[in-house]
C-alpha cells in the first residue's frame, strides 16, 4: 500500500500537469479563435505571452535542455 506522501506527490504532479495543459490549451485557443475568445482564455494567453516575453530566450532554451536531459537520463536509468 503506497504511503500518503507518495499519493500526495502523485496528486500534486497531476495538478501541475493539468495546469500546464490548461495554459497551453488557452494559448492555442486564443491563436485559433482570436479576439472573439472568452475573457478567461484571452487573459491566460496574455499572461503567458507576457511572461515568456519577459524571460530571456537563452533561459527558456537552457531550461528546455535541462528538462530534456533529465528526462533522457531518467528513462535510461529506469530500464
Amino acid at each position: 500500500m503506497p504511503s500518503i506522501f507518495a499519493r500526495l506527490r502523485a496528486l500534486g504532479w497531476a495538478v501541475v500537469e493539468a495546469a500546464l495543459f490548461l495554459i497551453v490549451l488557452c494559448m492555442l485557443l486564443d491563436i485559433i479563435i482570436g479576439p472573439q475568445a472568452d475573457s478567461f482564455i484571452s487573459a491566460v494567453a496574455k499572461n503567458a505571452t507576457t511572461f515568456l516575453n519577459a524571460v530571456p530566450s537563452g533561459t527558456v532554451v537552457g531550461f528546455a535542455l535541462v528538462v530534456a536531459v533529465f528526462a533522457l537520463l531518467r528513462t535510461r536509468l529506469t530500464r
